[in-house]
């Protein structure tokens, strides 16, 4: 199912086998700073929806989550289409440890982040 914020946005979403899951997004001239390029809270977007869409992929029948920490690496501008992947490191009973990358269609890592997801 996907979520009515990335329906909004023009986000398609996709759970991959190995329990990764890829979100992509084609920028326009909509989502840029001030500075003129793609504001860096697009690809925190991206990423956190990734790693968080990984981790309710492992819940269990009546269980949710929440992120409660999101560190996030700026390495190169944003542009074109975007796709950030996102995957648990380590999940326990109630923390899970995630990361994730952000890339340009070119294959240029944009971002990469660390995160923790409480599990309730």
């Amino acid at each position: 199912m996907q979520s009515p914020l990335n329906a909004r946005l023009g986000i398609s979403s996709e759970d991959l086998p190995d329990g990764r899951v890829r979100l992509a997004l084609e920028t326009d001239e909509s989502l840029r700073s001030e500075g003129g390029r793609i504001h860096g809270g697009i690809a925190a977007l991206l990423l956190d929806g990734a790693m968080g869409r990984a981790v309710e992929r492992s819940l269990g029948a009546g269980q949710s989550c929440a992120t409660v920490q999101l560190s996030v690496q700026y390495l190169a501008p944003a542009e074109g289409l975007l796709t950030a992947e996102g995957r648990i490191v380590r999940r326990g009973r109630t923390l899970a440890f995630l990361e994730g990358e952000c890339r340009r269609a070119d294959g240029t890592i944009v971002a990469r982040a660390h995160g923790t997801w409480a599990i309730r």
